[in-house]
């Protein structure tokens, strides 16, 4: 086991059968204990409705679930589509700043 740090806690979960100790932020316990719940919650959720398969198997369809969720929430937060409008308004501040030196130039 990893040696605890001013910084760290450690800490025990129960995920389904399996008990995890190991080292983590103090700022970051709750998300983790979270995170546990909600996999044990949602493990058996998927093992009532399917009572033929293997807990192996149970824990495939909470991963995808999980993963899934975690590539809707990253899509929710990309800023590439805002990036390119801001790009494309500045270059158009830009182009009419350039257009407007021109004209005042050849006014004079």
């Amino acid at each position: 086991m990893a040696e605890q740090t001013p910084s760290t806690l450690n800490i025990t979960l129960q995920v389904g059968d399996h008990t995890l100790r190991f080292p983590v932020a103090w700022n970051e316990e709750k998300y983790y204990r979270d995170a546990v719940a909600h996999l044990n919650q949602r493990f058996q959720y998927y093992s009532s409705g399917m009572k033929n398969k293997s807990a192996e198997q149970i824990w495939v369809y909470v991963a995808l679930e999980a993963a899934v969720n975690l590539q809707r929430e990253n899509a929710r937060y990309d800023i590439e589509p805002v990036m390119q409008r801001i790009n494309t308004i500045n270059q158009t501040i830009i182009d009419a700043l350039a257009d407007d030196a021109s004209n005042t130039t050849q006014q004079l």
